[in-house]
């Protein structure tokens, strides 16, 4: 019974016990079966209590039917990246108490901590997965949607990818229908330079996006799928489909995407050597980019990349937005971009020696040992060309298996 259930809830909440909350209305014997569901109730009564609570019974009956409703709502906005109306149902749902009962509790923790990994506050949201750890016998919905939770945090902000991948693959679509997690499995799978992988999953995610209309995760995927295909040896950059996807998120006022395909399209322009053009797109990307995002980070590194091929800017000012990076990264924790900020202030004021010297002890072991494909195998070769110059051929030797073994056929020719 519903009644039950909230005459209890306010009563514990008021610090009542039964005694005090039936004195002159009914026996405690009467609320402890009132409260638990087991006993017939007059209008009267329930009234006379729900009098003494200081409550609308009526109104706390309505707001208690429709919350699971308004918390699938809101999960499915964050789902969608529909920021606004994320925002206006959190302000909605804040200062209703009955989201305390158990009957509530769990999924609303579950959203709010999406909710949080959504605006980029990855301290509450950290806060919240360490309660919801300590939580036992979770439903199988529960239980698959903290797999999801977990593995959007350690994939959007931790960068630890191969933990991110052991959660995502755990999750059990027969009792988690949220397709959306196959798009951060093809991010993961990206990240750890995964191609066949990452657009195979963004494939999928695609799918349910493109069944959803929703256009701005439709353009992240797209885009997802774009960085695949174009990293492929025959690709011809002029065949980009970037101008298109950046040219759609402006016309929906999608900023956040637009950032997001402006940071890419320089990454490309960058690793085809136009740098100007590089240097043009990340600087558009910066200034759509929210500073205390992590992907401020990322594109303040590409930034920093191609100004300092180009030479546009003093030795004094790359300094500075070094600095500036390693500052934010520290800030926020994100060792990875910490190791690349430092590794641009040693090659900034061309100090070599200490540049390999951190590379080799500190950098690469890190990169390796967290499984980022890119960083590693870039560094492999930077490493593998430094000892052969050095003449360390020994050292060269190790990294010379590293990249064989990585890239070794399983043929069964004789």
């Amino acid at each position: 019974m519903i009644q039950g259930k909230i005459i209890k809830f306010y009563r514990e909440l008021q610090g009542l016990r039964q005694a005090d909350l039936g004195n002159q209305i009914c026996s405690s014997t009467h609320i402890s079966k009132i409260e638990r569901g087991i006993t017939e109730v007059s209008d009267e009564t329930i009234d006379l209590l729900a009098n003494r609570l200081q409550i609308n019974m009526q109104v706390e009956i309505e707001t208690y039917l429709s919350l699971n409703s308004l918390l699938n709502e809101w999960h499915d906005s964050i789902i969608l990246k529909l920021n606004s109306k994320a925002t206006s149902i959190k302000t909605k749902l804040e200062g209703i108490l009955l989201l305390k009962i158990q009957d509530f509790y769990r999924l609303f923790t579950l959203v709010l901590t999406r909710y949080y990994l959504l605006i980029g506050e990855q301290t509450l949201a950290k806060a919240l997965i360490d309660e919801m750890d300590c939580w036992r016998e979770l439903s199988p919905y529960d239980q698959n949607m903290l797999y999801h939770i977990k593995g959007k945090f350690y994939l959007d902000y931790q960068g630890e990818y191969k933990l991110a991948i052991s959660y995502l693959k755990k999750i059990n679509v027969t009792y988690y229908n949220n397709p959306e997690y196959y798009y951060d499995l093809a991010v993961a799978y990206m990240c750890m330079n995964s191609q066949v992988l990452a657009y195979h999953y963004a494939s999928k995610a695609l799918q349910f996006f493109g069944k959803e209309n929703c256009f701005n995760r439709i353009l992240e995927t797209e885009m997802l799928m774009l960085i695949q295909v174009e990293q492929e040896e025959t690709f011809d950059i002029k065949d980009s489909g970037y101008p298109r996807l950046i040219e759609m998120a402006d016309n929906l006022g999608l900023n956040d995407q637009k950032a997001k395909l402006l940071h890419n399209y320089a990454y490309l322009q960058f690793r085809n050597g136009n740098y100007e053009k590089a240097f043009d797109y990340y600087s558009q990307s910066l200034d759509l980019r929210d500073r205390s995002h992590p992907h401020y980070l990322v594109t303040l590194e590409g930034y920093l990349n191609a100004a300092t091929k180009l030479g546009i800017k003093s030795e004094q000012s790359l300094i500075k937005l070094a600095k500036k990076g390693q500052a934010l990264a520290k800030k926020t924790n994100d060792t990875m971009y910490f190791h690349y900020f430092q590794l641009h202030l040693f090659k900034i004021q061309h100090l070599i020696d200490e540049y390999y010297h951190y590379l080799e002890t500190v950098a690469y072991p890190f990169f390796k040992e967290m499984g980022y494909g890119l960083a590693t195998e870039n560094y492999e070769i930077k490493l593998f060309d430094y000892y052969i110059e050095r003449g360390e051929v020994e050292l060269a030797n190790r990294l010379t298996l590293s990249i064989v073994e990585r890239y070794r056929k399983n043929s069964k020719l004789v």
